[in-house]
């Protein structure tokens, strides 16, 4: 099994921010993975030993890359699946390895909707399965590339 690890960072299509705006956006991201893990799983689980919780998320998760020009790439978007989710980050399995270095994962909330997370790829693993393992952390939350696909009624 060999792992690949990502160093430099892209620029991001997003603008900088001062710590406590970064504060509020981190804030914002744990806040709607919280969210789509409430919809899988309602009750809350014991802590592990990690420096925070992971939960398993055998779900699709839709993978949108970015264009050149810095927004979302609908065609492009890929279905890979999950495998564990966290408040700061995701890993899923994809059939082949991704070129892209940041995505926008958007992720099912049931009658919330969808919810957008770009995700800074950080590395991945080829499996002895002929699966890609790849994982990363949340860096922002975006309005989803995927709104069309939301067609079920919201809670009032």
């Amino acid at each position: 099994m060999s792992t690949c690890s990502f160093d430099s960072v892209l620029p991001m299509p997003l603008a900088a921010a001062s710590n406590s705006a970064a504060g509020r956006r981190q804030d914002r991201i744990v806040c709607s993975v919280q969210s789509a893990l409430a919809a899988i799983e309602p009750f809350r689980r014991p802590l592990e030993r990690r420096r925070e919780a992971r939960y398993p998320y055998p779900y699709p998760i839709h993978l949108t890359p970015f264009a050149e020009s810095g927004q979302p790439d609908v065609d492009r978007t890929l279905v890979v699946i999950g495998k564990h989710l966290a408040p700061h980050g995701i890993d899923f399995y994809c059939r082949q390895p991704l070129a892209e270095r940041r995505v926008i994962a958007s992720l099912d909330c049931g009658c919330e909707g969808w919810i957008g997370l770009v995700v800074e790829l950080e590395w991945c693993r080829f499996s002895r399965h002929g699966w890609y393992d790849n994982g990363g952390r949340f860096v922002a939350v975006v309005p989803t590339p995927l709104s069309d696909l939301d067609d079920r009624p919201r809670a009032a």
